[in-house]
């Protein structure tokens, strides 16, 4: 089955649903949740940590070399560091927040999606000159698992447009994101080499 629906409808619908978990929340609003890491990151509830030590990632992931690693134990998250002189790739995974765990695969993926979209909007926003455009933001089926995506352009004065891509899905009790950026490949290239880094990262999953 392939999800082809827009984005901004299931946003909404995501807000009102999550919106009805959280105690208290305000009404018309994403539970907003701890950041783990330079506010991108939903922190673990502690009573329900995620168990880092299963996941491992290999010395090159679609093309491009390890740089490092970098994870918290306490706030429950892991990221690994790919990436050449025109391109860095970065997977991250963490657990679902127990008030999430119950919802559908649908409204979790948008749910979160929206977080992480507005997140990198204030990043670039609170920045002095630095202009955003998403070009491209798609709910759909990614080998079984349903996948948000987005591709944008980061704009900055005398600077030639980084170009960004994210894919964000969810196995199970986790959520696993991928974000690539250059400012020498074109988004749809990102995208590819993104999904290529997804595909090798969970077969390395089921193999070790």
């Amino acid at each position: 089955m392939c999800f082809r629906r827009t984005l901004p409808a299931l946003l909404a619908s995501a807000v009102l649903s999550l919106a009805g978990c959280a105690t208290p929340a305000t009404q018309n609003s994403i539970r907003t949740l701890q950041a783990g890491d330079g506010d991108s990151l939903p922190r673990q509830l502690p009573d329900q940590p995620l168990a880092l030590g299963r996941f491992h990632a290999p010395p090159e992931l679609a093309g491009l070399a390890s740089d490092g690693e970098i994870s918290s134990d306490r706030s429950g998250w892991r990221q690994w560091l790919f990436g050449d002189p025109d391109t860095r790739l970065t997977v991250t995974v963490y657990g679902l927040p127990a008030g999430w765990r119950d919802l559908d695969e649908e409204r979790v993926v948008s749910g979160h999606y929206g977080q992480l979209r507005q997140q990198r909007i204030n990043r670039v926003y609170n920045s002095d000159n630095q202009s955003i455009r998403f070009t491209s933001e798609r709910l759909f089926d990614l080998e079984g698992h349903l996948t948000a995506s987005a591709r944008y352009l980061v704009n900055q004065p005398d600077r030639r447009p980084l170009r960004e891509v994210l894919l964000l899905t969810v196995d199970g009790d986790h959520f696993v994101r991928i974000e690539s950026g250059s400012r020498e490949r074109k988004t749809t290239e990102l995208l590819q080499l993104s999904k290529r880094a997804l595909a090798e990262f969970r077969a390395f999953q089921a193999s070790h």
